[in-house]
């Protein structure tokens, strides 16, 4: 039973994960244009919420689409790192195979970018989707650690003799 349960996790996260990187890649083979007018969407929605609240603060363009680069990686991030740990079963070794595919797809993103329309490949960009990548990998890291702990103890007290 557990077989069973441990093989659809990794069936399930497997999918996401490349779901993940499909739509990364979808939305960077958009032309400057398009991915323009999503972005007005989203930033238009975000200022209407933080207006409803009474904020004082609205967000600009440029903003919107950073915060979307980090966002999108470090979905990819959780993502990665979860379904390589739940191949592995390693921490370390997670983090370690996890964090450098995240990178190379942030490269590989941005150069997708410039076989699109009017977008150019940018190497701040790079470095906002490997941050996402990071901290999310870690997160997960934290995360697992932190439920691995508690197993520990809560089966440290119910010792069988």
């Amino acid at each position: 039973m557990k077989d069973k349960k441990l093989l659809t996790a990794r069936i399930i996260m497997t999918a996401l994960t490349v779901a993940a990187i499909g739509f990364i890649f979808g939305n960077s083979s958009m032309s400057a244009e398009v991915s323009a007018e999503e972005s007005s969407y989203v930033m238009e929605f975000i200022n209407r919420v933080l207006c409803s609240i009474n904020s004082d603060w609205s967000l600009n363009d440029f903003v919107v689409r950073k915060l979307a680069h980090f966002t999108e990686f470090a979905i990819l991030g959780a993502l990665l790192t979860i379904t390589v740990y739940l191949y592995t079963g390693k921490r370390l070794k997670s983090l370690v195979i996890s964090v450098p595919i995240g990178i190379c797809i942030a490269v590989s993103d941005e150069l997708i970018q410039t076989a699109s329309e009017g977008r150019s490949c940018e190497i701040r960009d790079m470095l906002i989707d490997s941050s996402g990548v990071i901290i999310a990998a870690l997160c997960v890291i934290l995360i697992i650690t932190l439920i691995s702990k508690r197993k520990e103890k809560l089966t440290e007290g119910v010792k069988i003799d």
